[in-house]
């Protein structure tokens, strides 16, 4: 085993809070690199992932929609107010209670969907450019797990 191998190998085991700021500056650089791609084209990452979600979970409400998307309600209805205001997506009373608004995408919020999909993915690529596909799976698998002991 080189001296490389073994010094990574002797950190798997070892607590490591490197690693969970590792993990948040991957994050952080990726949201803000993301952000810089996406303005040209005036959209977010928050409403990128919020247009992402409601394109998945069709009706949906803006309570959950800010759930799935880690923000808070009042943060997660002002972007849908102002997707709304974009035309990106279409807002009508739930089927269930006409105090809910469930949320729809729009043909133009389709068409930003897609954009964002795009570029997104092609800085994902960039990003894992040169780490084995065996590397970004054990590593997958290692946040998969992680998450779930979390209990998320």
């Amino acid at each position: 085993m080189s001296v490389i191998h073994k010094t990574a190998a002797q950190k798997v085991g070892k607590p490591r809070l490197e690693r969970i700021s590792l993990l948040k500056s991957v994050l952080q650089g990726y949201r803000s690199r993301l952000d810089e791609e996406l303005q040209p084209h005036g959209i977010t990452t928050s409403q990128l992932r919020m247009l992402w979600m409601v394109e998945e979970n069709p009706a949906v409400s803006g309570a959950k929609v800010a759930r799935m998307c880690s923000v808070t309600p009042q943060s997660g209805q002002a972007t849908l107010a102002l997707m709304e205001a974009n035309g990106w997506i279409r807002r009508r009373a739930s089927e269930a209670s006409e105090r809910v608004l469930v949320s729809e995408l729009t043909a133009g919020g389709r068409k930003v969907l897609v954009k964002g999909r795009e570029i997104a993915e092609g800085l994902n690529r960039r990003l894992w450019k040169g780490i084995g596909e065996r590397d970004l799976a054990g590593m997958d698998a290692a946040l998969e797990a992680a998450v779930e002991k979390l209990g998320r």
